[in-house]
């Protein structure tokens, strides 16, 4: 509204009250985009392929155990059954709950500034005003 004084002040001394009218005045919208965060819980669940993993690194020191074909295979069987044991003894654990913040960007209208129509000696004119 500073803007419309101004210009209304510029204007020769000469114009009458009845030669200036403001027809319509509104607001200036615009689109920003916003950052909105929030809290979300992600489910994290315990090492499933713990047991696996044991079982394959177990069978494969076993199969260095042993002088023959048949004492390798014992300690490849050996070693998988103990190494899977104990992989699925570690993935035992529970399973967690983590809280990260979670962020997006949302479209949001504000208002910023103000339309003004006004009527200057039978002609409209129109003015955008910013905050």
């Amino acid at each position: 509204m500073k803007k419309l004084l101004t210009i209304l002040l510029a204007l020769p001394m000469s114009v009458a009250a009845q030669d200036i009218y403001v027809v319509n005045v509104q607001p200036r919208f615009v689109t920003v985009q916003q950052q909105q965060c929030h809290v979300q819980e992600f489910h994290r669940d315990s090492n499933s392929g713990s047991g696996t993993i044991g079982a394959v690194a177990g069978g494969l020191l076993g199969s260095t155990l042993g002088s023959n074909r048949n004492d390798q295979v014992a300690g490849t069987v050996i070693g998988a059954l103990i190494g899977g044991a104990i992989g699925n003894e570690v993935g035992r654990e529970p399973a967690r709950i983590e809280q990260r913040q979670v962020c997006r960007y949302i479209p949001v209208q504000v208002q910023q500034g103000e339309i003004v129509t006004f009527n200057y000696r039978g002609r409209v004119f129109t003015q955008t005003f910013n905050n």
